[in-house]
């Protein structure tokens, strides 16, 4: 099967402004790619640039795995570093990926670096399978790349953005993030160092229903979709069985939308003996007594 090694292109050492605000969290959609890929039967490695001194790493990354390909998820803030890291994975010979919000929003910026084979545009998972298992027949190519959903790539010196992969209806299908091919360890330390406390990130949901115009080309789309009680709770107690956090928070776009949900989701987290103190990744704003007493109750 195909070997990808996903790439983190964030580096404490270098961004002061992340740095500063001390406390990381792990790539969690990245892990989440890995983990979906992983199942497909794909070799998978991670490089994770938050605790490297600088890109020197990315490169010794690169000769010990020598991966067929090298996805790359980028934001705003580490567009540079990322188009840095693509350069240093297609001079080792690899097909190189972009993917994430920042690509998603402005695929022809990256395809406009030589370095950039192709652009993985909204929700990555089955898009980034298709392209490894195509990479595995050696059929990838413009031929192929014309009839996939979810990609944008470089043809007769234009570039072409295929339409969007339909997102994943049912999210319990997916599989857990791959927390373990990072180091949980360090991003766990560097939170009891800093804040007190041991925190990991947990996503329930996907998509958000309102279509704001800031937001409208996010990857996971305008369609909310929720995982369902049973899966978030048996994750919950994974993480708290594996890792022995103090706390969670959820990075859901928005929050407290379905309140039979939350209540159900609290039964089960009881009843499972998951519960682990949570925050937002914003303040509530559906606050009520009832609601305050789910809360409270995990």
């Amino acid at each position: 099967m195909a070997k990808i090694l996903f790439a983190h292109p964030l580096f404490l050492a270098k961004n002061a402004d992340e740095a500063a605000a001390s406390s990381p969290y792990f790539p969690l959609g990245l892990l989440y790619l890995a983990g979906y890929v992983r199942e497909q039967g794909h070799e998978v490695a991670i490089f994770d640039g938050t605790f490297e001194a600088d890109e020197s790493s990315f490169r010794v990354a690169l000769d010990e795995h020598r991966p067929d390909v090298v996805g790359i998820s980028a934001l705003l803030p580490t567009r540079e570093m990322a188009l840095t890291l693509a350069s240093m994975a297609a001079e080792a010979g690899a097909v190189v990926v972009l993917g994430g919000p920042d690509p998603t929003l402005s695929p022809q910026t990256y395809l406009a670096a030589e370095s950039v084979d192709v652009v993985v545009h909204h929700e990555g998972e089955q898009t980034i399978a298709r392209l490894l298992d195509l990479v595995d027949v050696g059929a990838l190519d413009l031929s192929t790349l014309r009839e996939e959903p979810g990609v944008a790539y470089r043809a007769d010196e234009r570039v072409t953005i295929n339409e969007p992969r339909a997102p994943i209806a049912d999210l319990d299908t997916l599989p857990f993030p791959a927390r373990d091919l990072i180091d949980m360890d360090r991003y766990l330390e560097s939170w009891q160092n800093d804040a007190g406390y041991s925190s990991m990130t947990i996503s329930t949901t996907r998509g958000c229903p309102y279509g704001c115009d800031w937001c409208k080309e996010a990857v996971h789309g305008d369609g909310f979709r929720q995982r369902s009680p049973e899966s978030v709770a048996k994750e919950m107690k994974l993480l708290k069985s594996t890792y022995n956090i103090d706390r969670l928070r959820m990075v859901d776009d928005v929050d407290a939308i379905d309140r039979s949900w939350l209540e159900q989701w609290a039964e089960k987290v009881e009843a499972g003996g998951a519960a682990i103190p949570f925050e937002a990744l914003n303040d509530l704003q559906r606050q009520d007594i009832p609601l305050l007493d789910v809360r409270d109750s995990l």
